[in-house]
């Protein structure tokens, strides 16, 4: 299992970005089922991290969309490398 530190504010505002992505392109983006499907083999990897996440935002991660937002924001921020 690969650790990581993140800035989680900064993460936060990556994830919004993302999300607003997919929003305005109805979701067919390049690697978005690819995404939703790494969703949840990281959820059960980093189940503490998507915890802290979703504690921090206020919101749980349940919509593919979101889920999708979540990879590429950490794809993005270079935490998956």
């Amino acid at each position: 299992m690969k650790t990581f530190s993140i800035n989680i504010h900064e993460f936060l505002k990556k994830f919004n970005q993302e999300y607003r992505f997919l929003y305005d392109n109805y979701d067919r983006v390049a690697g978005y089922e690819e995404a939703v499907d790494a969703f949840d083999a990281f959820l059960k990897s980093h189940g503490d991290f998507v915890g802290e996440f979703a504690n921090y935002r206020g919101d749980l991660v349940t919509s593919d969309r979101e889920a999708a937002a979540f990879m590429f924001a950490l794809e993005s921020l270079g935490a998956l490398a």
